[in-house]
């Protein structure tokens, strides 16, 4: 008897366990994955009162990132993402909020920054064909990409630091800066899909117009991009 009881609680156990696997709800797999791109940000005309740092300036962005298979050696990506980039400053100058509201790229006298950095924010969409040499059938391997990229400026502030009488002060300073709302360039990667080098060179000028003491530049980033995520 106590056999029978047994068999019958095990396989009502059985039952439930089933019904709870057949309900849950699958993963969606989407045909893509995730890159992020890690790199230094580079002005082709240093600022007089703006020369930016090495460490400071740096990129980062996160894309989701669509294959489209042309043929065994060339495929066509296409991606939308966030690029955050820092432009860092050693210098006494900075964009600075007047008492009357007005931002002025301005210094504080008697003030060094121990921190003092621009930050802009676009959504971007890269696209960029890619040459396997060796062929692929899912992207693996060696591949070659060129291609290009349109942003939109979504936001900017500065980030500035120093020590005061009061003790260390720290800003966030909201605003557009004069920034461009749209940018464009041209990029180039190479490497493997999971690994890789890659180049952005921007075609336009950052500012619309470069305050006074500033020299309106391009901007161009190197760095290295993880994917497949």
């Amino acid at each position: 008897m106590k056999r029978i009881v047994g068999i019958f609680l095990l396989s009502i156990v059985s039952s439930f366990v089933i019904a709870q696997e057949s309900s849950r709800p699958t993963q969606p797999d989407f045909p893509g994955d995730i890159m992020v791109d890690f790199g230094f940000n580079f002005w082709n005309n240093q600022p007089n009162d703006f020369p930016t740092t090495f460490w400071g300036s740096n990129s980062i962005g996160v894309y989701y990132n669509h294959r489209w298979e042309m043929s065994s050696h060339i495929s066509f990506h296409s991606s939308l993402g966030v690029t955050i980039d820092k432009y860092a400053s050693d210098e006494s100058y900075t964009w600075l909020r007047d008492s009357d509201g007005t931002v002025s790229f301005d210094s504080l006298s008697g003030v060094n920054f121990s921190k003092n950095k621009l930050v802009s924010t676009y959504a971007e969409l890269p696209v960029e064909f890619r040459i396997h040499p060796l062929g692929t059938k899912n992207g693996e391997g060696w591949f070659i990409g060129l291609g290009g990229f349109l942003g939109r400026r979504i936001g900017a502030h500065t980030k500035i630091k120093f020590q005061s009488v009061d003790g260390e002060f720290k800003e966030k300073l909201y605003s557009d800066f004069d920034l461009v709302d749209f940018r464009y360039g041209l990029q180039a990667r190479f490497g493997f899909r999971s690994f890789h080098v890659y180049y952005k060179h921007y075609l336009n000028k950052t500012f619309n117009n470069a305050p006074d003491g500033v020299n309106n530049p391009q901007t161009w980033t190197i760095g290295l991009n993880f994917s497949g995520f």
